[in-house]
């Protein structure tokens, strides 16, 4: 892969992505709604381009004959943290933005398009013939109708792609507020983080590893599945992972204080070594000796 489009691209995920694939010697052009703050301005071979999700049709104006993308990254995704993943209306649009983004692809001539879906997908059907109504749903919900939409367009279009189910992501830059996220934040305002009961099983992957997995998704030309699940291949109770996180920084979490949602997990979804497999991904870190890496470069 010589050159690459990443929406989203000031995203926890892109931002980390691009700088991934600067250092591979790959081209990238960088989309996002606003390029103002951004980090990605100082990197050699990243052209920016300032477009929101409703202008993704417009792309090829932005898009020289030298800079001509041969993978599309749609990372792009509105409301992906606080009350906004509760917004129906704004997350099923974002599941119409990702089709929208498979047929851009296809003008701008990439040869694979590749979007991220979520693990929390796995829970959609549990929830549906149990009838949960939870609020927190929504995001899930749209994630899986935008998987089951893109498959349909792609195949229409005859566009090849990738639906790649991520894990809950740490390390890094990442603020976003998930799990790991807002137990360093909860640690370094000196309080003590709280969660529900945590008995589920898990997986949290270091997002070296996940930009890792990106990559080889788009680099390499096997023939492949349409839907993976990207993760370090490994499998815990949640209150184990924290348990030991608690233990690295020597703070205190209360575990069993929140209710219990209801949603039952699987140790199976977090086992998936399909993407191993078909693309010789192998993951560089561990939970342990990542969350000890973070240790040693923060100040808690």
């Amino acid at each position: 892969m010589k050159s690459a489009i990443v929406t989203g691209a000031n995203g926890f995920i892109g931002r980390n992505f691009i700088r991934y694939l600067v250092g591979k010697g790959v081209k990238v052009c960088a989309v996002d709604i606003s390029h103002d703050n951004t980090t990605l301005r100082d990197l050699e071979n990243v052209e920016l381009i300032q477009a929101g999700l409703d202008e993704l049709d417009k792309l090829g104006e932005y898009i020289s004959a030298d800079d001509e993308p041969e993978v599309f990254y749609h990372f792009a995704w509105a409301g992906t943290t606080g009350i906004r993943r509760a917004d129906y209306a704004l997350q099923l649009e974002n599941a119409k933005y990702v089709c929208e983004a498979a047929k851009v692809s296809k003008s701008l001539g990439c040869r694979r398009f590749i979007a991220p879906g979520t693990i929390t997908e796995k829970i959609v059907p549990y929830a549906i013939d149990h009838h949960c109504v939870s609020q927190g749903l929504t995001y899930a919900i749209a994630k899986v109708a935008a998987s089951h939409l893109l498959e349909i367009v792609c195949k229409v279009e005859e566009i090849d792609h990738i639906w790649v189910r991520l894990s809950n992501i740490f390390g890094g830059d990442n603020t976003n507020g998930n799990l790991i996220s807002y137990t360093l934040d909860t640690f370094k305002k000196g309080e003590t983080p709280t969660y529900g009961p945590c008995l589920q099983p898990y997986n949290f992957t270091y997002i070296e590893d996940v930009v890792k997995a990106l990559y080889l998704l788009g680099d390499k030309d096997a023939s492949h599945k349409n839907t993976y699940f990207l993760s370090n291949g490994e499998s815990r109770v949640l209150k184990d992972y924290l348990l030991e996180v608690a233990d690295v920084f020597g703070k205190k979490v209360d575990i069993g204080v929140r209710a219990d949602d209801g949603i039952k997990y699987e140790k199976e979804w977090f086992l998936d070594r399909s993407l191993m497999d078909d693309f010789g991904f192998s993951p560089s870190y561990l939970f342990s000796d990542a969350i000890r890496m973070i240790k040693e470069e923060e100040s808690l």
